[in-house]
């Protein structure tokens, strides 16, 4: 819509109220309403937007145009006035940059509507109230008026007074704001009879610190007037604050899970779930577009007010922070502009450079969301539209690219499924050879005539020579069967125990050898090598080691390699690194030798 501001109204109104502090423009369109004695809705929209009726809870008000042709002054001022003090426009713009703002026409003397991101024209079917503003209104401005703080993403508390906001009559449940319909109660209080600014004198349910001290954070932003970020910028001010509080990767890239988790468990599930309705529907796939490039501008406006009051806390900081960036922007802009001026054509090059790596990064990105989502382009023109858009104006063949690279994708993936289909059948094969070799390999160490050493698994694999393909070890994953035949045929710690007790019996020259020295002669824990020894008091001694009568005897005891001892429920001191002390004499008992308490 065109719009001279040269060109005096002919459809002047009479009188139009003038907006109070902090006051949505729909609420100065219901106040007019009222005060015109309350005609039709159809005849007041008529009157204001030569339209019919149409919703007063965007974020960002259609239409002011038509209403700002109608106040006196320049049109042109009459509509910035009524988009920065009635509207969301200057938190959005604190997140989206200028791509939101208002532009002149090409002939200076015009005034265009700049095409907003998709999520900014979103409604949110809700209107809040305070109570306790409605009353305090009542009797400083002589009227109750609607918040635009109060209408934040996100924002569930009153920032001034502390309470929790409504978006319904508490009586019935009737929600504040209808479909195409003007909003009344704040005034006339609801068509159940139940007077909005009386539940002020109930008990009521407070909200969280939290939940306030965050309508206090989107509050400061929204009033604040500084300098807006654009999307690089705001991206640079979460990175370095992100890196600066521990969630650092590199230079560039950020623990994302880590951090996630920590915004969650830092707001709770359940307060998340009602700022953020992504949340509450499990969708999280998108929660990181804040700080992607292409997505910053896209992305919902309580998304960015979720990060960064996480990572800021205090509002102040934040806005600090983005007036460095700027600062530090336009330094490098200025260096730069007089660098081009010096170099002369260089800076084409330059330009043709920056614009090859912005197509280069757009293509990335839809290339890697097409794949994780199996989209096809016409998927990533229904929910990346705003991204598409702005590549093929870089890129007009931008399609046959994707679909050639994601052709090339499924490609390469088919081609690894087959390898993967080929290793999986190979390792099936492997599998059962490698199992039967390890079987065959165990009978010949338990059978072999000399003295026992622990029969492992490592001991296992390594005797049964068998690498396919190069490797070592059978992981239960690739090789189940091998795995399991490992460790089936690996003997526990008592069963060696036995195997050696009888063998160093068998090796005895003296039938009467000390109880010691048999100990030392095994080469065993002293304690468990008594205990075996007591276990086998029985059993002749001397007459020649053979393997064969040391497996009858254990087989004629049912001692199989998975035995647990003679006396399972027995707990023993351990040995080497593991010992404790058990005498006060080098340290307090229990520990380790030397460790002496400090005294206080």
């Amino acid at each position: 819509m065109l719009v001279n501001p040269d060109k005096p109204s002919i459809s002047v109104l009479p009188f139009f109220p003038a907006g109070l502090p902090d006051e949505t423009i729909g609420s100065r369109i219901s106040r007019y309403h009222i005060l015109r004695g309350q005609p039709t809705a159809h005849s007041t929209y008529r009157q204001l937007f030569e339209r019919g009726a149409f919703s007063l809870t965007t974020l960002i008000r259609r239409h002011l145009d038509k209403l700002a042709e109608k106040l006196p002054g320049l049109p042109m001022q009459n509509l910035w006035n009524l988009q920065r003090e009635g509207t969301l426009l200057p938190l959005f713009q604190r997140f989206s940059g200028t791509q939101t703002a208002i532009k002149h026409g090409e002939n200076g003397d015009d005034m265009v509507s700049v095409e907003q991101p998709r999520r900014i024209n979103g409604d949110s079917t809700l209107t809040h109230m305070c109570a306790e503003c409605l009353i305090e209104d009542d009797a400083n401005h002589g009227t109750p008026y609607l918040h635009r703080s109060h209408q934040i993403p996100g924002v569930t508390a009153c920032w001034k007074h502390a309470t929790k906001l409504l978006d319904c009559c508490p009586a019935c449940r009737c929600p504040f704001a209808q479909p195409n319909q003007l909003i009344l109660s704040a005034w006339l209080g609801c068509a159940c009879g139940y007077v909005i600014a009386d539940h002020a004198k109930t008990v009521q349910e407070l909200p969280s610190e939290l939940e306030v001290e965050f309508a206090r954070f989107a509050q400061a932003l929204l009033i604040d007037e500084s300098s807006q970020l654009n999307s690089a910028q705001l991206i640079a001010v979460y990175k370095e604050r992100a890196t600066e509080i521990g969630y650092g990767r590199g230079t560039l890239c950020l623990k994302r899970q880590a951090l996630f988790e920590q915004i969650e468990d830092f707001f709770g599930a359940s307060l998340l779930s009602k700022i953020d309705p992504a949340y509450r529907t499990g969708k999280l796939s998108g929660w990181f577009h804040v700080i992607s490039p292409s997505m910053a501008v896209e992305t919902p406006l309580n998304r960015h007010l979720i990060f960064s009051y996480f990572l800021f806390r205090d509002a102040k900081l934040f806005l600090s922070r983005a007036r460095m960036v700027i600062e530090a922007s336009r330094k490098y802009d200025v260096i730069h502009d007089e660098e081009s001026e010096r170099v002369g054509e260089g800076n084409l090059d330059s330009s043709h450079g920056a614009a090859k790596q912005s197509v280069d990064q757009l293509l990335n990105e839809l290339v890697e969301n097409a794949q994780r989502y199996n989209y096809g382009v016409q998927q990533l023109w229904n929910y990346h539209f705003g991204v598409m858009k702005r590549l093929v104006k870089l890129l007009p063949n931008a399609c046959d690219v994707i679909d050639e690279r994601l052709r090339a994708v499924a490609a390469e993936k088919k081609r690894r499924a087959s390898t993967t289909l080929k290793i999986k059948e190979r390792d099936q094969r492997s599998d059962a050879q490698w199992a039967k070799a390890i079987a065959t390999i165990s009978a010949e160490l338990y059978q072999k005539d000399q003295r026992p050493v622990r029969i492992t698994r490592s001991r296992l694999i390594k005797a049964a020579k068998f690498n396919p393909k190069g490797v070592n070890w059978p992981l239960e994953a690739r090789f189940p069967l091998a795995n399991a035949t490992s460790k089936k045929f690996a003997e526990t710690t008592w069963c060696f125990y036995a195997r050696r007790m009888l063998w160093t019996l068998q090796s005895l020259h003296d039938p009467y050898t000390p109880v010691h020295k048999i100990v030392i002669l095994s080469g065993l824990e002293v304690y468990k090598a008594k205990a075996i020894l007591q276990y086998f008091s029985d059993v002749t001694r001397c007459g020649g080691t053979s393997i064969k009568v040391i497996n009858a005897v254990l087989d004629e005891r049912g001692i199989g390699m998975d035995w647990q001892g003679p006396c399972p429920e027995r707990s023993f001191y351990r040995a080497g690194r593991a010992y404790r002390l058990r005498t006060n004499r080098r340290g307090p008992i229990g520990g380790r030798a030397g460790d002496v308490p400090r005294m206080s």
